[in-house]
C-alpha cells in the first residue's frame, strides 16, 4: 500500500505519540498507575484518587485551599467532646466564605438513584438538605444572597464530577428546574451536626420513604 504524504505525515505523528506514551509509562510508571486510578474512580462515582507529580504520587484532597484546617475550624464531632444542642441552640459562627454555582433537585431516580428519599448520609430528605462533596456530611452552611439567615444542612453528594458545586433539595421537580442554577456565596458554619441527630430532631419530608 502506497501512501500519500500527508497520510505519511499523520502516521509519524501517530507513532512519535504512541512512542511519547510508552516512554512516560516505562519511565514514570507512577503517572500511569494515577491516570488508571483516577479513570476508575470517576467510573464508580467517586472523586479521582491521585494527583500524579513527576518524582511522585500526592494524594488528592479537593479544594485544599477552601477545605478549612478542620481539626481547628470545624466542631469536632467525637461523642466525647459534644454537646448535642449547641448547635441549634447557639448562632453558630462562620468560619470560611465561598462563591460557587448552585443547582436543585428533587426525589426523582433518575436525578438521584434507586433510593431517591434517602440521602447518602442514609438521612430522610427534608427541606435545608444539600448536597455537595468538598465538605463533610453534617456540616452546616448558608446562602446568604439566596435564603438569608436559613441554615443547610450537608447531607447528600452529587456526581463526582461536580467538585465544587452545591446542590439543594426540593420538595418537586418543578421547584427545582425554576430554581435553576445560580452563582452564588455560601457561608461555611463552625458548627458540625452529627448523624444522630439529625435523624432525632428533624422531620423527614416524606415519612416511611426511602
Amino acid at each position: 500500500m502506497i501512501l500519500t504524504r500527508k497520510q505519511q505525515k499523520r502516521l509519524k505523528l501517530l507513532l512519535m505519540g504512541t512512542g511519547i506514551v510508552f516512554m512516560i509509562q516505562i519511565g514514570f510508571p507512577h503517572l500511569a498507575f494515577a491516570a488508571h486510578e483516577n479513570q476508575r474512580a470517576r467510573a464508580e462515582g467517586e472523586h479521582m484518587r491521585y494527583v500524579a507529580r513527576l518524582l511522585g504520587l500526592e494524594v488528592y484532597e479537593a479544594h485544599k485551599d477552601i477545605l478549612l484546617a478542620r481539626a481547628e475550624k470545624m466542631r469536632s464531632v467525637a461523642d466525647d467532646d459534644r454537646d448535642m444542642h449547641l448547635p441549634m441552640d447557639n448562632e453558630p459562627s462562620v468560619v470560611d466564605e465561598v462563591w460557587l454555582t448552585v443547582t436543585a433537585y428533587s426525589s426523582e431516580p433518575r436525578q438521584t438513584d434507586d433510593t431517591p428519599f434517602t440521602t447518602a448520609w442514609q438521612t430522610p430528605v427534608r427541606d435545608g438538605v444539600v448536597a455537595l462533596n468538598f465538605l463533610p456530611k453534617g456540616t452546616l452552611v448558608r446562602f446568604p444572597a439566596l435564603y438569608g439567615d436559613k441554615v443547610f444542612v450537608v447531607e447528600d453528594r452529587m456526581n463526582a464530577r461536580y467538585t465544587f458545586r452545591a446542590d439543594i433539595w426540593m420538595y418537586t421537580r418543578t421547584e427545582a428546574i425554576d430554581f435553576g442554577m445560580k452563582y452564588t456565596n455560601m457561608e461555611i458554619l463552625r458548627a458540625q451536626l452529627p448523624r444522630d441527630y439529625v435523624l432525632s430532631y428533624y422531620e423527614p419530608a416524606f415519612p416511611g420513604m426511602k
